[in-house]
């Protein structure tokens, strides 16, 4: 056995460099065994722990640190766990993990996580917070981890506003709603029949009913709009969202009829139509003429592409000059196809099942293109049409086995559509409505 002589400074000070190490590492063991019994005992809230997994992981980890961040404007979850001088190896694992169960493209500011790690950088858990109150979290569960998603007990709320239009619908819902998302959603509802930029004028009147999200009375989110009324001129325009047994949602007037059209004007925001339907188009590659048969919306590579319609995907894959393609069957013998993709929705494939507006992919210019651009084309039995100046019929109205329960629906809402004027706020209605 090494016997260290204290009577020589050398020794001395490797004696007190060999007790300060022991004493940090018998304090770093005190403190995991402080950690482990916190966690136990809820001091990190037990409601962020999946119900039926609490009892298995509070018995097993052995928590070493906890990080906790918020994600800073003009950052990303990367940018704010390297600040914690992790390893990047541990940060690229678990970020790249995470985005399986999370889209870290849809990030914002004010989103906050918390990262749980045991000894030896191993990740026991982590848990990501959006801002709008929804938990994404991953569980250690032997060399993989058990992903779950919930929201975080908000109080859901009804209420109303109404007005009267002095300058424009923007200017009069801007005091009174709470998040103009909701303006956008009522744009979309009425877009068939009403151009909120372009028609309203001073003297039309509306009303709303909308849902709210609410932690500690405080207002986190919108929900949907449930009922609408908008008179242009003396017109009434009114909508009510229904959603029958079997799960199918939309929005109807007080009639049943729907006031979505079956196809999207467009299946993405353009900036411009670069090229138009033609018979005898000259090819910018080929450089002959040839029919181009569809519409080319110009755009920013990776510009969301959605669905025009509900259908079933009947082709997604590399199709020759088209490149990244995908063709979509709807009811009524419609076919729409979209080209040159950038890429897929993630987990889309041939046989889904589509609705309208739902993400499919990303403008691109894979193929034979010059740059980043949708092919959107339309076939209608067999064959191609202009999608530019398709006359597009309704979405099918309530059916017939639905109707007295949609009235019921008309029934609770036109009342409160209806209910005479006060003074412009957004108030609670409908009773029970926590």
């Amino acid at each position: 056995m090494r016997i260290i002589n204290p009577g020589n400074p050398k020794r001395r000070r490797n004696l007190r460099a060999k007790i300060t190490s022991l004493a940090t590492g018998l304090l770093i063991f005190l403190l995991a065994g402080v950690l482990q019994r916190t966690y136990r005992t809820g001091s990190i809230p037990q409601d962020s722990i999946p119900a039926n997994q609490t009892v298995a992981y509070s018995e097993t980890l052995s928590i070493a640190n906890i990080y906790s961040g918020t994600i800073s404007r003009n950052s990303s979850l990367y940018t704010e766990l390297l600040s914690w001088q992790l390893p990047k190896s541990l940060i690229s694992g678990l970020t790249s993990r995470f985005s399986r169960l999370f889209d870290l493209r849809g990030s914002k500011p004010g989103d906050k996580f918390k990262l749980f790690m045991g000894q030896g950088d191993s990740i026991l858990a982590f848990e990501y917070i959006t801002s709008d109150w929804k938990r994404y979290r991953l569980d250690r569960n032997g060399s993989d981890y058990i992903a779950t998603v919930n929201e975080i007990g908000l109080d859901r709320k009804v209420q109303r506003v109404e007005g009267v239009i002095e300058s424009s619908l923007w200017d009069a819902l801007l005091p009174v709603l709470p998040d103009m998302e909701i303006f956008s959603d009522l744009s979309d509802i009425f877009d068939s029949e009403i151009d909120f930029l372009t028609e309203p004028r001073v003297g039309d009147r509306f009303s709303l009913v909308f849902e709210t999200y609410e932690k500690d009375s405080v207002f986190v989110r919108p929900g949907k709009i449930l009922a609408a009324q908008y008179f242009l001129g003396n017109v009434p325009h009114r909508a009510f969202l229904y959603t029958d047994s079997s799960g199918h949602r939309d929005y109807y007037d007080e009639r049943g009829y729907s006031l979505r059209k079956s196809f999207l004007k467009s299946p993405l925001n353009y900036r411009r139509i670069s090229s138009r339907f033609s018979m005898s188009r000259l090819h910018p590659i080929l450089k002959i003429r040839r029919p181009h048969l569809g519409v080319d919306y110009a755009a920013a590579a990776g510009t969301p592409v959605v669905a025009s319609g509900e259908g079933r995907v009947a082709y997604r894959g590399w199709r020759s000059g088209f490149g990244n393609y995908i063709e979509i069957r709807h009811p009524s013998n419609m076919v729409t196809c979209y080209g040159h993709l950038k890429g897929f929705a993630k987990g889309l494939s041939a046989g889904d099942h589509v609705d309208q507006g739902q993400l499919i992919g990303f403008v691109g210019s894979t193929g034979m293109a010059t740059g980043p651009h949708l092919d959107y084309r339309v076939m209608k039995n067999g064959r191609f049409i202009d999608p530019l100046k398709m006359i597009v019929p309704a979405a099918l109205p309530v059916k017939d086995a639905y109707r007295a329960e949609f009235q019921k629906v008309v029934a609770e809402y036109t009342p409160l559509l209806d209910k005479p004027a006060t003074p412009a706020a957004w108030q609670p209605v409908l009773a029970g409505s926590n």
